[in-house]
């Protein structure tokens, strides 16, 4: 089926299926970053059918992994869908995170109240995503993803953003 510019394309049920998604973003960049990593990050995501609770959550489990030493995250959670039009949709994302960077008590030079490292090695995952149709099922999306404890547990607060394009397919 070959889309024109001005055709719309029918919303997916993605009730009944995974979805995987596959992206790239750049690190420690977006509105909340210091900018004290660095690099592009590979993101591979799964997606699950949505639980029947309100709003429809969807459960989805990844991963966003960096090649140049600095913090990779592997992340669980949930997203509701916040508005869908038959080619456009925007989801609100909230979830949990681990990490390989450094803490504020690491021996490599973190110290508790300095602008380096982070104060827990599980921290919470916010995002948000707005998507658009390629196909009758196929997505390409904006992705923005920030993970820190900020005004949840006390202390010194690293965080880190990312921000980049994914490719959303379902199975």
């Amino acid at each position: 089926m070959s889309i024109g510019l001005h055709t719309p394309v029918q919303a997916a049920d993605f009730s009944q299926n995974m979805t995987l998604a596959v992206g790239v973003l750049a690190h420690d960049h977006g509105p909340f970053s210091d900018h004290h990593e660095d690099g592009v990050d590979l993101n591979l995501e799964a997606q699950f059918a949505p639980l029947d609770i309100l709003g429809s959550p969807r459960p989805h489990l990844g991963v966003t992994a960096n090649f140049v030493g600095d913090t990779s995250v592997a992340y669980a959670g949930l997203g509701v869908r916040f508005r869908e039009t038959p080619q456009w949709f925007v989801d609100g994302l909230l979830g949990v995170a681990t990490h390989d960077g450094p803490l504020h008590k690491d021996p490599a030079g973190c110290q508790l109240n300095s602008d380096c490292g982070y104060g827990t090695r599980i921290l919470p995952r916010l995002g948000l995503e707005v998507g658009y149709r390629i196909g009758p099922a196929a997505s390409i999306s904006l992705l923005f993803d920030h993970m820190s404890h900020k005004w949840l547990i006390g202390g010194e607060n690293e965080g880190l953003d990312h921000v980049g394009l994914r490719f959303l397919q379902p199975y």
